[in-house]
């Protein structure tokens, strides 16, 4: 039994697809909260979300871009006790996040993986995605010392307590931002686990390679100040 849970939705120009997605995720999640937060979107994404009529989903417009802002206003506007984020590219089937939100139950952070026990091969994504996804993880181990194999996954789920335990003031509001959040949780002591979670989709993504030299500056600046 998956946890009632404080869903966040970061939403930056997702005018195709976010509605289709987030009708069915009201329906497979309708016993928890759904926060959509529409972040620097130069599209209709927020005029679609708003004209979503149902009950348990929110919606927050924001003006300033970035993944892990949107996620942290959500976080921020959350009445569950269990609280996590969702990324709106579908990567991965519902019943699999239920299955990552049920061991809340046991641990203080639960992470989705597409990596953990897998073989380059078996990752269902492209290749120039995962060169650059396993040259990422070769730094977050090497340099922040966080040991997991994929830090990047958009599926994470955590306590409020754990949340509310943490500082909050983020230098990484961009995709880095997972790493950042990891971080701050781990050296918390908290129980953080990840569980191998297979992709279903790779090509919705909004990710590009051209925000990874920003990563890295907010990653080093990160590391500089651990």
């Amino acid at each position: 039994m998956y946890m009632k849970t404080s869903i966040v939705i970061p939403a930056h120009n997702e005018e195709k697809n976010i509605e289709n997605f987030l009708l069915e995720m009201s329906k497979k999640f309708k016993d928890s909260e759904i926060i959509v937060v529409c972040n620097g979107c130069t599209d209709r994404t927020p005029e679609i979300v708003k004209s979503i009529k149902k009950s348990n989903i929110k919606y927050i417009v924001l003006p300033e871009p970035g993944k892990g802002a949107a996620i942290l206003k959500g976080f921020d506007q959350a009445k569950s006790d269990y609280i996590g984020f969702v990324d709106a590219d579908e990567a991965f089937k519902f019943d699999d996040i239920k299955k990552i939100m049920s061991e809340l139950k046991n641990y203080d952070c639960v992470i989705a993986s597409k990596w953990k026990g897998q073989k380059f091969s078996s990752v269902k994504w492209p290749v120039t995605r995962k060169v650059f996804s396993r040259f990422w993880n070769f730094f977050v181990r090497h340099f922040l010392k966080l040991n997991f194999g994929d830090t990047q996954a958009g599926v994470k789920f955590l306590r409020k307590s754990v949340y509310e335990s943490i500082d909050h003031n983020f230098i990484c509001k961009g995709f880095e931002f997972d790493i950042e959040l990891l971080s701050k949780i781990s050296k918390k002591g908290f129980m953080i686990k990840e569980i191998y979670t297979p992709v279903k989709n790779s090509k919705k993504s909004t990710f590009s390679l051209f925000n990874t030299p920003r990563m890295f500056l907010n990653l080093l600046k990160l590391w500089l100040e651990s």
